[in-house]
């Protein structure tokens, strides 16, 4: 086969194509595998179906340092939203505590918004019962309606990555060996 000269703008077309579409396929192919699917589902938690990537926000921990959901990346992520007047959500979040001090805070990082809460009151709230994961403060909601929740608790999953590979609505035993094995199977 010849190219002539006909022939070169479509061969450069078509190599172009390839290569600005390959590399975002690639970095979008986060579904789960259907053991991994298998063993949320086992866990109460529903696996998502689509590559999402988490929504990033700002805010406040409770010593007033801002921070960002991608200052985590390279870590699994639990987004959870709470509040002090939940009492489904104080009952999860010393399995929270726990996962968290067993995976420690270089594989995973339990995030938990207060929705409707201030600094002060989660600073009193996580000193009292000796919570050590990151806590931020939501007074005005704005995180709770970037991610659309509605009840509590709620908890994502995030991968290192940055994208939601599945959601739990209410209680789950966040230290439960099989999960810790998953989440340790999703870091690279």
């Amino acid at each position: 086969m010849t190219l002539s000269k006909r022939n070169l703008p479509r061969l450069f077309f078509w190599l172009w194509l390839l290569i600005l579409v390959t590399p975002s396929a690639k970095s979008k192919q986060a579904l789960l595998a259907g053991e991994e699917r298998k063993l949320l589902n086992s866990l109460r938690i529903t696996p998502a179906t689509a590559w999402i990537e988490a929504h990033n926000f700002a805010g406040k921990l409770p010593n007033e340092k801002t921070v960002n959901l991608k200052d985590y990346r390279g870590r699994f992520i639990l987004l959870n939203f709470w509040a002090t007047w939940c009492s489904p959500c104080l009952k999860e979040m010393p399995d929270f505590e726990k996962a968290y001090q067993q995976m420690g805070q270089e594989k995973l990082i339990v995030l938990a918004v207060g929705m409707g809460e201030d600094t002060k009151k989660i600073s009193k709230f996580a000193e009292k019962y000796g919570f050590t994961f990151p806590m931020v403060a939501d007074p005005k909601l704005e995180i709770t309606n970037l991610y659309g929740v509605k009840n509590i608790p709620v908890t994502y999953l995030i991968d290192p990555e940055g994208v939601v590979l599945g959601r739990a609505l209410g209680i789950r035993d966040w230290a439960n060996p099989d999960f810790l094995a998953f989440i340790k199977s999703q870091l690279k």
